[in-house]
């Protein structure tokens, strides 16, 4: 997934955030009708043919700015979305002549949210909602993680300032996490099942490396880098990237538990 995709987008209001801040004028509710007429002349091109194709997935009101004035949490669906999910993750206020703008957003290392490294995997995609004063981006993702990350974003009067980033894992893996390079290692440490059985392999794999004869324990390690990279080949991070990865685990565990009990050849 690309993120720039998903990012609360900031440019539609900058030159006129400040206006934002102004006592709003006009209709003190946000409807739905026009957020979605917001969203659909964006940069001033219609996106989608109706406003029938732009769906509202998430909307949740909160007076951030402290005006009196309710500002709307949205989280919608338009008609280029795919199925990569919600392509429109944004807060929306009036400004002081009671039309529409979007809030500026303030990523973490002054970039644009959501954070770059955030370990996501298969699909992801995240909501917002509001806890304790704070907007709120939940991750989800294909990793069977309940709340792979969570960040946290605060007002400063002007803009949302990134705040923290709450992540579910690193869990334990046969290797260590922080040097992982590949996609797909990186994406078994944030998998629970699947670090475990990974974890469960580089045991059985170690203890029969020191069982084996010095003259057949390279014969062990080429069988071993060649399931490795039948595993990169076959396991992509897409839909069903976990029950492939835990098939070619449990396979493999059960192949190694023979040699190690000796009901199985190297050859």
């Amino acid at each position: 997934m690309q993120y720039g995709a998903l990012i609360l987008c900031t440019s539609a209001l900058m030159s006129g955030s400040t206006a934002v801040l102004a006592a709003p004028q006009g209709p003190s509710k946000i409807t739905e009708h026009e957020i979605k007429v917001f969203i659909n002349g964006r940069a001033g091109v219609d996106l989608c043919d109706s406003l029938d194709q732009i769906h509202i997935d998430h909307l949740e009101y909160f007076d951030f700015m402290g005006t009196g004035q309710q500002q709307a949490v949205v989280v919608a669906s338009t008609c280029n979305t795919g199925t990569a999910g919600p392509d429109v993750h944004a807060v929306y206020a009036r400004n002081a002549r009671g039309e529409l703008v979007e809030l500026p957003f303030l990523g973490e290392a002054g970039g644009f949210p959501p954070p770059s490294n955030v370990p996501v995997f298969g699909n992801p995609n995240y909501e917002l909602t509001v806890e304790n004063r704070r907007l709120i981006a939940k991750w989800r993702d294909s990793s069977e993680r309940e709340n792979p990350a969570v960040a946290r974003y605060r007002w400063d009067g002007k803009q949302f300032v990134f705040d923290r980033m709450d992540v579910e894992g690193p869990y334990p893996t046969s290797y260590d996490c922080a040097k992982a390079t590949s996609t797909l290692d990186r994406a078994i440490c944030y998998t629970p099942n699947v670090a475990a059985l990974d974890l469960q392999l580089g045991q059985i794999y170690r203890s029969l490396m020191e069982q084996l004869p010095p003259g057949r324990t390279q014969q062990l390690q080429n069988q071993q880098r060649a399931w490795l990279a039948e595993r990169e080949k076959r396991c992509v991070i897409y839909k069903t990237w976990v029950d492939c990865l835990t098939d070619m685990y449990i396979r493999r565990i059960a192949v190694l538990k023979q040699l190690k009990a000796g009901e199985h050849s190297l050859d």
